[in-house]
């Protein structure tokens, strides 16, 4: 039985064997010491009151009646040697009484006890009036010793089947949740993502339900994410790849104009570059989602990094007579980040800015100190968002523009999302639909390695102080 159900049974069957195999021999030797105790003290007790009767009735006829009376009362069997003349009483016989070892008898009055499997007897010497009386009295315990056996035996086969039977009904509703989590389990690997397994209580087994079911949602989410992934790759490779293949077969008209041709050339470069910018964005973004991936941290500039990029967005932003404000605090502010992944993040979020910023608008980049750190926020004046696209637009492939009048793939800020959480920073958006949005990105005081960099020179300082 490879199944939990055979294996419990099997492993109970085990146990309750081996139970009670050591608590019965331990109970019937416990059994059988306590017996021989008490035995022991009957008989020594019986050849005393034998003796007594020697001593005391002298009438043969009267002593045998007695003798024989108590004989009967207490089961005993016994032999009374009187000057090598022996007189049996109870139902041994005198061969059986003979068995008796009486070699260790070396003096008068000396008392003798042994036994000869559950048959135990006592031997005493006695002289009185010039005879010499060996007195042998004997109780044979066997069917005593076997009926306790059988009481044993007896109490132990209820109790195993009357506990088998509980153990079969306890396995079946202990097993019964595994089976149904094995079937869900093989539905789910089967792509039914929509499985579910019911569960109550605070039970272990309820917890692995109700983590199974968390794990088929998750999986079935990302499912759907897949879906709708492939879906936009197909999407967003489909759209230009079709601009250049239907305006590459027009440039094969020989009738064409020099500035058609060129217009429609202009076309075909501009779906390359679309699709050389998609693919470059899908690699950096299936690079930044490796959970190995290391961050190369250095000190740097903030003031400057800004400056850098606005200078090379503002080309940009004059093609659309859009103005960009730098707003900056006195003094430098130096970071500890990596400063490649960070200027992504602000290419990201003001070139997003500019495209969805119409004619005459201003950006405005603004960094402020604040109690935990430094925030940088980019606001501009633009279409604004409604929530529910602010829920999701760093998801990947998610636009705004619906109608794709706009340039882009949907991968900057979900790029954007992904380099500040392996920063452990976070971001707020705060929009509003035709008046512009926000993005405040937080950086706190100090990084992970400067915290590392901290501990590190902390312990290298403790073996001096402990030498002083």
């Amino acid at each position: 039985m490879k199944s939990v159900y055979g294996r419990l049974i099997i492993g109970f069957i085990l146990t309750l064997v081996f139970s009670f195999s050591v608590t019965g021999y331990v109970a019937y030797r416990q059994n059988f010491a306590n017996q021989a105790t008490m035995v022991a003290e009957d008989l020594e007790n019986a050849t005393d009151y034998i003796a007594a009767m020697i001593r005391q009735v002298h009438s043969k006829n009267e002593f045998d009646v007695i003798i024989n009376s108590y004989i009967d009362e207490y089961n005993l069997t016994c032999q009374i040697s009187k000057n090598g003349v022996n007189h049996n009483y109870g139902k041994t016989s005198e061969h059986d009484i003979k068995e008796y070892d009486v070699s260790n008898l070396k003096e008068v009055n000396q008392q003798y006890i042994g036994s000869k499997g559950f048959v135990y007897y006592t031997v005493k010497r006695l002289r009185y009036d010039g005879n010499a009386y060996v007195i042998t009295v004997g109780k044979d315990m066997t069917r005593t010793n076997q009926s306790v056996l059988n009481s044993y035996l007896l109490s132990a086969l209820v109790m195993f089947l009357v506990g088998c039977l509980v153990f079969l009904i306890l396995a079946d509703f202990i097993t019964k949740p595994i089976s149904n989590l094995t079937k869900a389990t093989e539905e789910l690997a089967k792509g039914n993502y929509k499985v579910r397994v019911q569960y109550s209580g605070n039970s272990e087994m309820a917890k692995l339900n109700r983590a199974f079911n968390q794990m088929a949602m998750r999986l079935g989410k990302q499912e759907e994410i897949r879906q709708q992934f492939i879906s936009d790759v197909s999407h967003e490779f489909q759209t230009p790849l079709t601009a250049i293949q239907g305006f590459a077969t027009i440039l094969k008209n020989e009738n064409l104009s020099d500035e058609m041709r060129e217009k429609y050339a202009d076309i075909i470069i501009f779906n390359t570059k679309r699709l050389s910018t998609l693919s470059k964005n899908m690699l950096q973004l299936t690079l930044l989602e490796v959970e190995d991936i290391e961050l190369d941290y250095t000190d740097f500039s903030l003031i400057n990094q800004l400056n850098r990029i606005i200078e090379t967005e503002d080309s940009a932003a004059l093609a659309k007579d859009i103005e960009i404000e730098f707003v900056k605090p006195r003094g430098d502010i130096i970071i500890n980040a990596d400063e490649l992944r960070l200027e992504q993040v602000w290419v990201n979020i003001i070139s997003n800015a500019i495209k969805y910023t119409k004619e005459h608008g201003v950006i405005t980049v603004e960094v402020k100190r604040v109690a935990k750190g430094v925030d940088v926020s980019i606001a501009d004046t633009g279409v604004g968002m409604s929530q529910e696209d602010i829920a999701h637009i760093f998801d990947r492939f998610y636009r705004i523009d619906k109608s794709r009048a706009v340039e882009g793939n949907g991968l900057g800020l979900a790029i954007v999302k992904r380099i500040i959480d392996l920063h452990e920073y976070s971001i707020d958006v705060q929009s509003q639909e035709d008046v512009g949005s926000v993005f405040t990105v937080h950086i706190p005081l100090e990084s992970r390695a400067s915290e590392l960099a901290k501990k590190l020179s902390i312990s290298n300082l403790r073996p001096t102080q402990q030498n002083n």
